[in-house]
């Protein structure tokens, strides 16, 4: 297990995000009266919102296994999935929520995909890295070295569009979402280890520290993005 692979079992989520923005985006869905969803993400608030506010059975889908577990002790159906596995059901699901990142195999694909698993009148909430302007030179290549390769905010829209999706709206992430629920508590995990001489802490501690500088400087140019599509 890695050096911030143990820090994050310690924390609430693994990625930039918020009780405030899961509850903003739920709001914008609708009032959903559904049978099933499924989700994939990386904090267990979201799952229990959906199940509280949509009277759904609720198939949580995780790739870290502690997630998991610890859903599955509060009386979830959860399960471990290998990266972008999206669990197909017969039928279809009332409710996708999908919480990705940047796309390896492009936003088409996983739109795609969204779309074939979804049941004819069905609700995908699917979020992804987004530039929001032009980004900077320097912003660009770290953003492409740390996540991959976000893309505009628009083309995900027209995207969307393309593979048959009504846009019923979109939400961009709050920069407290990285700073106030993720890199502020990741922050306070980290000061334990000041000074120390252990290699992995050192350069966990450093990668962290880079990457909370770039958000500072250029978090203007790029954010999560939901888009809630029917």
């Amino acid at each position: 297990m890695s050096f911030l692979n143990s820090l994050l079992q310690q924390m609430e989520r693994s990625t930039a995000g918020s009780e405030e923005t899961a509850r903003t985006v739920m709001r914008m869905c609708g009032d959903l009266e559904l049978q099933n969803a499924l989700f994939l993400g990386d904090d267990i608030f979201t799952p229990q919102l959906i199940q509280q506010q949509t009277g759904a059975n609720v198939l949580a889908t995780f790739h870290e296994d502690f997630r998991a577990e610890k859903l599955r002790e509060l009386g979830f159906d959860t399960r471990v999935v290998g990266a972008y596995e999206l669990v197909e059901r017969e039928g279809g699901w009332e409710l996708v929520w999908y919480n990705g990142s940047a796309e390896p195999d492009g936003v088409q694909r996983r739109l795609e995909q969204l779309r074939e698993i979804l049941k004819n009148g069905g609700v995908a909430v699917y979020r992804t890295l987004c530039w929001l302007i032009d980004p900077s030179p320097d912003t660009k290549g770290y953003v492409e070295r740390r996540f991959g390769r976000p893309v505009p905010l628009d083309s995900v829209l027209l995207s969307a569009r393309e593979q048959g999706f009504k846009i019923k709206d979109f939400y961009i992430a709050p920069k407290t979402d990285w700073v106030s629920g993720f890199y502020k508590p990741l922050d306070e995990l980290l000061k334990q280890y000041e000074g120390t001489q252990d290699g992995d802490a050192a350069a966990g501690i450093g990668e962290v520290n880079k990457e909370t500088y770039m958000f500072e400087l250029h978090s203007e140019e790029y954010s999560f993005v939901y888009y809630i599509l029917e």
